[in-house]
């Protein structure tokens, strides 16, 4: 009778409410997902958020395709190496060279053909090679620029102040 006893207390424990409703709560918890997953509102949320997540990676990546390109890379720092050379260095030797009096007339004659061509070579060396870093965005993996034959042309133009010119770029590169 003791082992009845015993039984019957241990098969009383184990159907206690607060059991029952847990089993009762998951097996809902459980169908819920499960309905969701076949929800149509759910399904147009889910594929509206997906190509909207795959557009943003493709303007990502036609943008990191399009600015990290090695020529345009190449073209940016020709670009950016001619407006520091002829405003820090070539005015001033250009007006040094031309006698006052004369200034408008020479300039004017430049304005037409323009300045000598000033090769890649000459700008990454001038400044005693301040700018010979900039080799490397010329040089890369595959891809090369001809430093004889890459350049740049200035003409300058009225009233022909340091800013006062506009640039010709000869980009000569090719890629492996």
């Amino acid at each position: 009778m003791k082992t009845a006893q015993k039984r019957r207390n241990f098969h009383t424990r184990s159907n206690k409410a607060s059991n029952r409703g847990r089993s009762s709560e998951i097996t809902t918890k459980m169908n819920v997902k499960i309905k969701r997953r076949n929800d149509p509102a759910v399904a147009r949320r889910f594929i509206a958020i997906s190509v909207i997540a795959s557009s943003i990676l493709v303007a990502v990546a036609i943008f990191v395709a399009i600015y990290f390109d090695a020529n345009k890379v190449a073209q940016r720092k020709l670009e950016e190496l001619a407006t520091t050379y002829y405003e820090d260095y070539y005015y001033e030797k250009l007006m040094s060279e031309i006698a006052p009096e004369l200034k408008e007339e020479r300039l004017q004659l430049y304005a037409q053909t323009g300045l000598q061509p000033v090769l890649l070579r000459q700008l990454l060396l001038y400044q005693n090679g301040k700018f010979s870093s900039y080799k490397k965005y010329f040089e890369k993996d595959g891809f090369s620029c001809d430093k004889n034959k890459t350049s740049v042309k200035f003409y300058p133009y009225a009233p022909y102040g340091v800013k006062d010119y506009m640039v010709k770029y000869e980009l000569s590169c090719s890629s492996e």
